[in-house]
């Protein structure tokens, strides 16, 4: 089978591209033939700037040629900020897509906020792409959340978040600890990922502080997109580690294979979002073995498996932190 797969795409550091390119060595390994569709800083085989519509339009001159076509949407991919004659363009070219491709297949991994405005042209002409499309969605949640904020009827397909994880490196907890300097005994609480206020591990370091400093917490991440809002964050974030005893924040982009040394050398991996429908994070440390904290937002929750816990307000997060130090609680791969 002939696939088109519309993304970004790494060396670009963005999860979504990192999800995608494990997707497409998945189905190149199941002797698909795969052409990938990326922004110029993606090392796709057709690369095209991914604002204004641009990528939809490349894909649906290609698209007769291929027997699927998948494209992965967040809106912060392919949407540029206070824009609105661009904003138009991108939901017409997904909707050109959509109409010269019937059964395009459109990965939601980020539901959209509810519009404020459903009658503004970008979100009229997006909920009809929707509308053509196939959509695929992580979480059930997700699916009943972009059916509110669109108001259609959607018959989703879920794939599993696992599908798209490729581990970039295997080790026991004591190897991970001994490649990243950490003393080889004790509870290490981790955070990880993208800083940015809708991650909220302000949560994670101020349930930390109350529980007593149960240990150790260690905040590992860069900022993305260095917008006000972003860097504003990261220096309130920054501020507040350093205030606390105990927790650490190790800035800076962490590669795969480092990503997952530190998943591996923790006992509880922490995920405190504040704004999140599911996470690729998530389901690496569900892969690795370490067992999770996470906050019952969005589709979280539903992407919960049985060695993580789920909590809903910040005391239950101190509660389960003091809870694990006083048991030493430790992950499957000791």
């Amino acid at each position: 089978m002939r696939i088109l797969v519309i993304s970004s795409y790494p060396p670009r550091h963005c999860g979504i591209g990192s999800y995608a390119a494990a997707d497409v060595e998945r189905l190149r390994s199941e002797g698909h033939e795969v052409v990938v569709l990326s922004p110029p800083d993606g090392d796709g085989d057709v690369r095209v700037p991914f604002f204004g519509g641009r990528p939809f339009l490349a894909a649906a001159r290609l698209a007769a040629s291929f027997d699927r076509v998948l494209v992965h949407f967040e809106p912060g991919l392919y949407y540029r900020r206070r824009a609105p004659v661009s904003k138009v363009m991108t939901s017409l070219g997904l909707w050109w897509l959509t109409r010269r491709r019937p059964g395009t297949e459109i990965l939601i991994h980020e539901a959209a906020r509810r519009p404020r405005l459903l009658w503004r042209p970008d979100h009229l002409v997006l909920r009809s792409a929707f509308a053509r499309a196939n959509l695929l969605f992580h979480s059930d949640r997700e699916r009943e959340a972009l059916e509110r904020a669109y108001r259609l009827h959607v018959e989703g397909s879920i794939v599993p978040h696992a599908d798209g994880v490729r581990i970039a490196r295997r080790s026991s907890r004591s190897e991970a600890r001994s490649m990243l300097g950490i003393e080889p005994t004790g509870c290490l609480f981790l955070c990880a990922g993208f800083l940015h206020p809708a991650k909220g591990y302000e949560r994670a370091v101020r349930a930390f502080q109350q529980a007593g400093s149960p240990g150790r917490l260690v905040v590992v991440g860069s900022v993305r997109q260095p917008t006000p809002e972003a860097l504003s964050y990261a220096r309130a974030l920054r501020d507040l580690c350093e205030a606390v005893p105990g927790v650490s924040l190790v800035e800076g982009y962490v590669s795969d294979e480092d990503f997952d040394t530190w998943i591996a050398a923790a006992d509880v991996f922490v995920l405190p979002y504040r704004r999140a429908w599911s996470s690729g994070a998530l389901a690496r440390a569900q892969k690795l073995g370490t067992p999770a904290f996470v906050a019952a937002v969005g589709g979280m929750a539903e992407q919960a498996g049985q060695k993580d816990a789920v909590f809903r307000t910040d005391g239950e997060l101190v509660e389960l932190l003091h809870r694990t130090s006083g048991t030493g609680m430790l992950a499957s791969n000791p």
